[in-house]
């Protein structure tokens, strides 16, 4: 259950600053110490479900803390909108089963299996790898009986759904994913939502080591009503608000769809690999409204604002074609790249009306009737990227690996504003990447790793005075060394040390979103995963990071030297545990605690570190010969009160404590 203002971070606030996310979402498999064989293109991703939806828990399925999702569950230090405090999403640092993706609106969970994060040694050996990190999906596959899988139940803030996804082996080379879901979603101030999705994967396999797959995904949402987001009137929190009951108006909403299609070949012919995809990816909001509390007093009374639009649209189509040669020479396996990838992304957005609502108090419900507007023209935002690459990969059994990758790309964004000659930037760098592990230590890697990138930042936010405007294109660099240490069979700790750098967007005295600075992310960053006893899946992590901004800016002390909503420290703990004697039940724990962070550019506020529960468990039983799972879940357990802050110095609350319960059962 996915809202809509999280289907395409690019246009909303959360989004212009993305490492305000406390935790969130999905890793990889770390690549084996001594060279293996290459995996026929039918392989799907290590740790994700195939077929059965009551097979899928994201803690025993995690390879490390890094981040993992299956399914409509995620855990873990990182996520596609923070990975090391920058979001890959708005980086466009995407792919679909390795191949490159320009994403604009989320998959349904009808085409989408999960997702991992390639990052640190997991991105070892990973073709042309980005420094913000790598979300690659996984689609469904099938396996070799008929499946259908149906759930229902109550999410957050009893919000039901239901949901029938098959899995059809259709005879042969031939296999169908189909599925389909209605479901309310709720937010925590009580706005909701109802949106359905649909959608399905076909995979063909006319010949050994061939395969073909299409997919098609799309949700459609409606009156999609919005949290309000409160800015204060100095350097102080908003006062502390019930939550779990709407402030806003609810004709400030949304409506729209997000929609992805494209199509896969995978060829494997001794050896050579040859890899092909094209994708599409629309986003649409076809009515747009955002509520505001501006100048926000200490006794919570303020300037109720709105902003209001129609028909924003962002359309991508992207693709690459990746060209593999293996080769061994004795102990060596060296492994020959040549990558061509491209994207085009139009975006209509802009013309906005604000409306001020009047005086009223963060947390008193004042419905005002829907003003009469008219809308602007909007925007027109055109991208094209063209890249070429060219990649080597050398493997030593018994020593180690070296990977060494060469980038030439051509930037091209024009903006076409009404009434304004249009305006364009470009850029045109040689980008690479170079990283090598040691393995020579038996159940030891150690591996180091630099990166350099061309990558997107997403759009300025709502309340910018250039709201929802595409941002140029950033030149991002990173190094990286660390180690993954098999202790045992079942524990596996991962440990890496980091330094990311990019420029720095924040809202200036103008109230334009704008670069202020540049911004360095430097910290350590820790996974354990173990089964200590029989029953028991464990993984733990931590992220130790000191973010801070350089420039004029600060030297003249207008901006301060902690970046807006970075968390210096976060620590993660997952526990499943079940038991041997009675292995239809299982019962999870998680905790999660985020440091401090800054609320203020200037640095004079900081949100108060907090740390979070959830409590759940699993219980499997048969409905006759069909497999079934109960799961019930109560997240937030302590009913934590804390601030999150968007781009330009928003705030918004955490969720408080809710009960999720659903039924699955695969039929």
């Amino acid at each position: 259950m996915i809202p809509s203002h999280l289907l395409l971070p690019s246009l909303l606030m959360a989004a212009a600053s993305p490492a305000v996310a406390d935790a969130g979402a999905q890793p990889a498999p770390a690549p084996a110490a001594e060279p293996q064989p290459a995996p026929p293109p039918e392989t799907p991703a290590p740790g994700i479900a195939l077929v059965n939806r009551s097979e899928e828990n994201v803690i025993t399925q995690a390879s490390d803390a890094f981040g993992t999702s299956v399914g409509d569950e995620t855990i873990g230090l990182y996520s596609g909108g923070n990975v090391r405090g920058f979001s890959a999403f708005a980086a466009q640092n995407v792919r679909i089963e390795g191949l490159y993706f320009d994403s604009q609106g989320a998959f349904s969970d009808a085409v989408r299996a999960g997702s991992s994060i390639q990052v640190g040694i997991s991105a070892l050996g990973y073709p042309f790898p980005a420094p913000t990190g790598i979300v690659d999906f996984a689609l469904r596959r099938v396996g070799d009986k008929p499946v259908v899988s149906a759930r229902t139940g109550l999410g957050d803030f009893l919000a039901p759904f239901v949901s029938v996804d098959a899995a059809l082996p259709l005879g042969g080379s031939l296999d169908l994913n189909i599925g389909t879901a209605i479901e309310e979603f709720a937010y925590p101030d009580a706005a909701d939502f109802w949106f359905v999705r649909y959608g399905g994967v076909m995979r063909w396999r006319p010949a050994e080591g061939v395969e073909l797959t299409g997919f098609y995904s799309r949700y459609d949402y409606f009156d999609e009503e919005q949290t309000p987001v409160i800015f204060t009137a100095g350097a102080f929190l908003p006062r502390r608000i019930a939550r779990n009951r709407f402030y806003g108006q609810d004709w400030a909403d949304w409506a729209g769809h997000s929609q992805n299609f494209g199509g896969l070949a995978k060829l494997a012919r001794g050896p050579w690999r040859v890899s092909a995809g094209l994708f599409s990816s629309r986003f649409t909001i076809d009515r747009f409204g955002a509520n505001f509390f501006a100048n926000t007093r200490p006794d919570g009374t303020a300037e109720r604002q709105v902003l209001l639009g129609r028909d924003q649209r962002t359309q991508s189509y992207s693709g690459e074609l990746l060209v593999e040669r293996e080769f061994t020479e004795g102990p060596r396996r060296h492994r020959l790249l040549a990558s061509a990838r491209f994207r085009r992304v139009d975006d209509d957005l802009g013309g906005f009306v604000f409306r001020s609502l009047g005086p009223g108090t963060i947390d008193v419900a004042d419905p005002l009737p829907e003003p009469d507007v008219t809308f602007g023209a909007l925007t027109r935002d055109a991208i094209r990227q063209h890249t070429g690459a060219l990649g080597y990969g050398m493997q030593w059994q018994g020593l180690g690996e070296l990977n060494l990758g060469v980038q030439k790309t051509r930037y091209r964004k024009e903006v076409r504003a009404p009434g304004r000659a249009s305006t364009a930037n470009t850029d045109s760098p040689v980008l690479w990447n170079a990283s090598a592990a040691i393995t020579a230590i038996n159940g030891i890697a150690i591996y180091a790793a630099t990166t350099r990138g061309l990558e997107e930042s997403g759009t300025a936010p709502s309340f910018a005075a250039n709201a929802n405007l595409t941002l140029p294109a950033l030149r991002t660099r990173q190094i990286e060394a660390g180690l993954r240490w098999t202790l045992a069979k079942d524990v596996k700790l991962i440990a890496g040390l980091f330094d990311v750098r990019r420029p720095y967007f924040e809202l200036d005295s103008d109230n334009v979103f704008r670069v202020l600075g540049d911004v360095k992310h430097q910290g350590a960053e820790i996974s354990l995963t173990a089964r200590p006893v029989p029953g028991l899946n464990v993984v733990a992590g931590a992220v130790l990071m000191r973010p801070r901004v350089t420039g004029e800016a600060v030297e003249q002390g207008r901006l301060g030297e902690r970046p807006l909503g970075r968390v210096g420290t976060t620590l993660d703990l997952r526990l499943d545990y079940q038991p041997p004697a009675f292995d239809a039940l299982s019962v999870d724990l998680g905790i999660n605690y985020t440091g401090a962070r800054a609320a203020r550019i200037d640095n004079a506020l900081f949100i108060p570190e907090r740390a979070i529960v959830d409590l759940g468990g699993r219980y499997r039983f048969k409905l006759g010969r069909t497999p079934t799972v109960l799961r019930a879940q109560i997240a937030n357990l302590t009913n934590t009160f804390g601030w999150n802050v968007t781009g330009g110095g928003g705030f918004q609350f955490i969720p408080s404590r809710r009960f999720n319960l659903s039924l699955s059962a695969d039929f």
